[in-house]
């Protein structure tokens, strides 16, 4: 299962509003296009029908498409602020 840092769950359980009072949730997607594979994110209300539903540590939720769910796995979440004060999300191996 994905493991997810503090830090990045701290920034999901932050993200704004999408309808109403109700909060967003991360929603993780897989894309191929032109035999490139990469991963999409998104701010979701709601899982998509086949998604896998995941608590982070601080009590955000990650929706993850099946192919997405199934590459991270084995994987760590975390995130970064650039220069710009942006988060970056990061995907890496777990230690």
């Amino acid at each position: 299962m994905l493991d997810i840092t503090h830090a990045a769950g701290a920034v999901i359980s932050e993200l704004a509003p999408t309808a109403g009072e109700r909060r967003g949730s991360l929603r993780i997607g897989w894309s191929e296009r032109d035999g490139r594979r990469s991963i999409t994110l998104t701010v979701a209300a709601r899982p998509a029908a086949q998604d896998e539903v995941i608590t982070a540590p601080t009590g955000g939720r990650i929706f993850l498409a099946p192919p997405a769910a199934k590459y991270l796995r084995d994987k760590l979440l975390d995130v970064r602020m650039d220069v710009d004060g942006r988060y970056r999300f990061a995907v890496n191996h777990k230690h």
